[in-house]
């Protein structure tokens, strides 16, 4: 099961039904002050054993998702407010099915989700 940590792009309201739905999630808003550098970003993630949940594609670049421990879950479009329960109905059903490792890079489209390795 994946643990999250929401990097600042992610809603508070998208928190908060990810949280209903039983997900371990915390918002990096609540750690740390906002507009920290990415590879901080990282070192916190990996400090808490956490996977990142952002809508920031630089976590998709090899070089960045090198030093991520345990994965990255990428929303690659701007959620409407009425698509927000649906989203995080979605990223609940996955992160139950994976384990953290690093490497791992979920992809959110709007009509499925890629899984890579």
């Amino acid at each position: 099961m994946l643990r999250l940590l929401a990097d600042e792009n992610i809603p508070k309201k998208l928190v908060t039904f990810l949280r209903r739905y039983g997900v371990d999630v915390t918002r990096l808003q609540d750690l740390s002050p906002r507009g920290i550098s990415d590879r901080e970003l990282v070192n916190i993630a990996n400090k808490l054993e956490r996977t990142i949940l952002t809508r920031d594609a630089d976590f998709t670049a090899p070089s960045l998702l090198s030093l991520i421990r345990h994965g990255v879950i990428y929303i690659s479009y701007q959620p409407s407010k009425n698509e927000i329960q649906k989203l995080a109905e979605r990223i609940a059903s996955i992160v139950n099915q994976l384990e953290p490792r690093p490497g791992l890079l979920i992809v959110i489209e709007h009509e499925y989700i890629e899984v890579y390795d």
